[in-house]
């Protein structure tokens, strides 16, 4: 059956993949996965108020039960996800700018964003929708609001899955932040993850901007020669740029990263003929976002940098130089768990993070997980005063017990550990404002 993507677009509002949410004037798109099939909880996306559904089995009963909705019978609910995400770009004529990386992919975007937002209208991917699944629906919102720029990301973690989702994002510019050592479980080699991510360059734009960082030992090296030689670009005109720190930028938030991407928020904005000052303005308006780098204050005196969201070593080795350059606390607390997903050496790699700390003016580090303990291992004879924790709720009596007005604690670990449930304790029981 042939998809009538013009319908869906001019029928539905949004595509939701959780039955449990509003489906009001929705496409619902059920995925099979590992554990669950969502064909299963279509009855719950109808009785949510859903108006479209792609499903992948006979549905002929459910059609009588609910004339009112439309079936839309697809072999793959994924490709057919995926072909609505294109569609929704086709339709599209803002300017697309894509950012990707190995971390720092979020951060940079909202700052971009954030940057030119002073001037021009803008949308930006909604929380971190920028997967297969993610993508097209980051699509499918941004032709819906159709602003003049829209900064997306695009993130992956197994081989291939950026040659689709580059494909139908069809960047006008491309970024990347970094290649560093996330998913390396997957993509096995930092050389690897650089190939992979280089299919962001794919689409049907006739010439594509890239930006990348001059200091990244991988992606500082490339060449047009080299880019093309990856065979992504066809014939597209390719215009290269090496992005770095030249001047001081004011920023609200503190950070070497941070700088660098305030870099490359100007020099997009500088390259589309936006003001200086307003770039200027629109990143000292940045205050971080949630989880990742935000800062707390709790009534009685008690700094948080919320940085849990996700870690891996890059990300981790800079957000400890942020608390160890900070001025004015009593005292800095390093508060990490274990990064995943880092493949053969993730012991070597959380011992790293130990060997730095060796050298960094902080007071106490405490660890959650196996593998976040061998960061207290590394720091051998220089051992933080601290504890090595193995649950949440250890942590958060250990810290209960040493936290002080005046302290600045840094949080830090891969999502999957939870690390802002200690956060939500530290909020309950201090006064943090929300």
């Amino acid at each position: 059956m042939q998809i009538p993507f013009s319908e869906i677009f001019s029928s539905v509002d949004k595509i939701i993949l959780d039955s449990r949410e509003d489906c009001t004037k929705g496409l619902f798109v059920p995925i099979k996965g590992e554990k669950q099939d969502g064909h299963r909880f279509i009855p719950m996306a109808i009785e949510h108020g859903a108006s479209f559904i792609f499903t992948e089995e006979d549905c002929s009963e459910l059609s009588k039960e609910y004339p009112e909705v439309r079936f839309i019978s697809v072999e793959s609910t994924i490709d057919a996800l995926q072909a609505l995400g294109g569609y929704a770009r086709s339709l599209y004529s803002g300017l697309v700018i894509g950012v990707t990386g190995s971390v720092g992919k979020t951060t940079t975007r909202a700052m971009i964003a954030k940057a030119l937002s002073v001037e021009k209208s803008v949308f930006e991917t909604k929380g971190n929708a920028n997967s297969q699944l993610g993508l097209p629906i980051t699509l499918f919102s941004m032709a819906k609001e159709n602003k003049e720029i829209s900064v997306i990301e695009l993130g992956i973690s197994i081989p291939g899955e950026m040659h689709r989702i580059g494909e139908i994002a069809s960047c006008d510019i491309a970024v990347f932040t970094n290649i560093g050592s996330a998913h390396l479980e997957n993509l096995k080699t930092k050389e690897n993850t650089c190939f992979e991510k280089m299919h962001i360059l794919e689409g049907n734009q006739k010439e594509v901007s890239l930006y990348l960082p001059k200091k990244d030992a991988i992606l500082g090296t490339l060449t047009e020669e080299k880019i093309r030689a990856m065979g992504f670009l066809g014939e597209k005109k390719l215009n290269l740029f090496f992005y770095e720190k030249k001047e001081e930028i004011p920023l609200s938030v503190p950070g070497e990263h941070m700088e660098d991407n305030a870099s490359v928020a100007m020099a997009i904005g500088l390259s589309l003929g936006l003001h200086k000052q307003k770039l200027l303005q629109g990143l000292l308006e940045f205050q971080g976002l949630k989880g990742r780098g935000g800062r707390l204050s709790t009534e009685d005196g008690i700094m948080i940098i919320d940085d849990s969201y996700n870690a891996s070593p890059d990300s981790m080795k800079a957000s400890l130089k942020v608390l160890a350059s900070e001025k004015g606390a009593k005292r800095k607390i390093a508060v990490l768990g274990d990064m995943n997903e880092l493949g053969d050496n993730e012991i070597a790699y959380h011992r790293e993070i130990g060997e730095l700390l060796k050298s960094l003016p902080i007071d106490a580090l405490f660890t959650l997980g196996k593998k976040g303990e061998e960061i207290r291992k590394a720091m051998g004879e220089k051992l933080l005063p601290g504890k090595a924790c193995f649950n949440l709720e250890e942590l958060s009596l250990s810290l209960e017990e040493e936290i002080k007005p005046g302290d600045l604690l840094l949080f830090k670990a891969s999502n999957s550990l939870s690390l802002s449930k200690v956060i939500q304790e530290i909020r309950s029981k201090h006064c943090l404002p929300k």
